[in-house]
């Protein structure tokens, strides 16, 4: 079970809807909405933050699990681009060249995302481009963020209605038409989207012109101030043929309304020629949603204007808990925004701009991305131990197999049979009835090995004479002065049998380049010691 909030940041209100797509229920089902008008007058980005605090402590909003908004204002710029491929890879290298060449500015100050619209194998991929500078969204993130929200989705207000062609095709049932446009009129600016039921929108812009557009022209009409003008247009505001708009002030009213409403007519044509341009489609159906299409007479003044079927998008009969039929086009958004929150798989829009630095801590694509990277390193080294396993066990294997060889050449030598094992062959060694029994432990050869490791690497010396027997070594030899005669006496009193070392005459060679010297070592081992006194 997840309760999904859909945020819409309108700038006249902030409107706020919570789904519960229970997986028990037949679908999502709306478990709460509320509105809260921003101030009229003051700072934008205050009043939003304002009316966003009011509408998060409504308690039919409560218990959220996640959050879905969508980019507020016209800062969100939309383009249409074309690629002769659809392969994925290629679009992800290539997009953001495309998009550089139509910003005004350096795309390092720009974050975009894009939604795949329409796309034909092998000839080409039609994708729609969201773009907004990264310092507007990072400061929306950061006003959201204050106030306890961490939205999961921003998305794009068009694209948004995505979810609503493909999560809900009973909205649609009865348009006969090729291609279908959910216009969203709102206070400051009117959202477009154009798609088919079961599709998904092919075409989407957001451009000026709203209900303050309406309210203007009213004020203009009867010369009145602009929240007078608001109150009245909300009041008993209706377009020619709808019942408020009979009498001399009601069909002046109609006539500033039509002329407020020319702003949204000179953008839709131009787009709807444009979406067939691109799709040899024909749009043939209207649907409107937004606070300004709750005004009576709308959608026939519209249908008039534009030549074809045109009516107010609502809510399916079963969620009437939205609220009353007159407010449900203006949450439309909000619904649209809280489907995107359960969509998933294909129905999923792709359009995110929760990406990269602004990724959300706790979404899939963000972890998605820290485990790919763990996973390859994570490979990288499982490798490698396993290479240094088998390097290290084939470099121990032939080191035993030396080791083994030696030892059964020793063990053939003296014991006269070949013993691998090293405990076996130690013990066999040391036994009193084996042929090594007869060695002596301490040997004239023993002795020699001892006394020439004992001398130090670094001094030059050349003995020319030794003799050796085991209680007693004499030396003769030469170096380059005394202070390292006195190094070597040094060095070998450091051995445990040497027991006194005594230096004997010293004189300088014949040539004078050097020292000869003698040396008197009196050999004694503690063992020896022991053995007498046993004795």
């Amino acid at each position: 079970m997840a309760r999904i909030l859909g945020l819409d940041l309108g700038s006249h209100s902030v409107k706020g809807l919570l789904l519960d797509s229970n997986a028990r229920s037949a679908g999502p089902v709306v478990k709460g909405y509320a509105e809260v008008r921003r101030a009229p007058e003051g700072d934008k980005q205050e009043t939003l933050r304002n009316a966003l605090r009011e509408l998060l402590a409504r308690p039919e909003l409560q218990q959220v699990d996640q959050v879905v908004v969508a980019l507020p204002g016209q800062s969100l710029a939309t383009h249409q681009l074309s690629l002769p491929f659809s392969d994925p890879k290629r679009i992800e290298s290539t997009i953001s060249f495309e998009v550089e060449s139509q910003l005004p500015f350096d795309l390092s100050e720009a974050v975009f995302d894009y939604q795949v619209a329409t796309q034909v194998k092998d000839k080409g991929s039609e994708l729609l481009v969201g773009v907004i500078r990264r310092e507007e969204l990072s400061s929306l993130l950061g006003m959201l963020g204050e106030l306890g929200v961490d939205p999961r989705v921003v998305t794009h207000p068009g694209i948004t209605y995505q979810n609503l062609l493909n999560q809900q095709p009973g909205l649609f049932a009865g348009l006969d038409a090729e291609a279908v446009a959910i216009v969203d009129i709102g206070h400051e600016r009117t959202t477009l989207a154009i798609g088919r039921p079961g599709v998904g929108v092919e075409f989407s812009r957001t451009f000026a012109g709203g209900g303050l557009n309406l309210s203007r022209s009213l004020a203009t009409e009867f010369q009145t101030p602009l929240p007078e003008a608001h109150h009245w247009k909300e009041t008993h505001g209706a377009l020619a043929g709808a019942a408020q708009a009979q009498g001399p002030d009601g069909e002046r009213a109609a006539a500033a309304f039509v002329r407020g409403l020319q702003p949204v007519l000179r953008e839709l044509r131009p787009s709807f020629k444009s979406f067939t341009s691109r799709t040899r489609r024909q749009v043939g159906a209207v649907l409107l949603c937004g606070g300004s299409a709750r005004m009576p007479g709308l959608a026939e003044q519209l249908s008039k204007d534009l030549g074809m079927p045109v009516r107010v998008l609502a809510h399916p009969q079963e969620e009437s808990s939205t609220g009353p039929a007159t407010v449900q086009p203006e949450a439309m958004q909000a619904y649209a925004l809280a489907l995107r929150g359960q969509a998933s798989g294909a129905k999923a829009p792709r359009f995110n701009l929760r990406r990269g630095e602004f990724a959300f801590k706790g979404d899939y694509d963000y972890v998605k991305d820290k485990v790919g990277l763990l996973a390859s390193f994570a490979a990288t080294l499982l490798l490698l131990l396993i290479a240094s396993g088998v390097v290290r066990n084939s470099v121990l294997a032939r080191r035993e197999a030396q080791v083994d060889a030696v030892l059964c050449d020793v063990t053939q030598r003296i014991l006269g049979s070949c013993e691998k094992n090293y405990d076996l062959a130690l013990n066999r060694l040391k036994g009193v009835e084996s042929p090594a029994a007869a060695l002596p432990k301490l040997s004239a050869v023993n002795l020699l090995a001892e006394m020439t490791q004992r001398v130090p690497q670094d001094v030059p010396v050349t003995f020319d004479r030794m003799d050796i027997d085991l209680e007693r070594i004499t030396v003769r030899g030469e170096t380059e002065s005394s202070k390292q005669i006195d190094s070597i006496v040094t060095a070998l009193k450091g051995h445990r049998c040497f027991k006194e070392v005594k230096e004997g005459r010293v004189e300088k060679t014949r040539d004078g380049s050097k020292v000869a010297f003698r040396l008197d070592i009196q050999v004694q081992c503690p063992e020896q010691q022991a053995q007498a006194g046993e004795g």
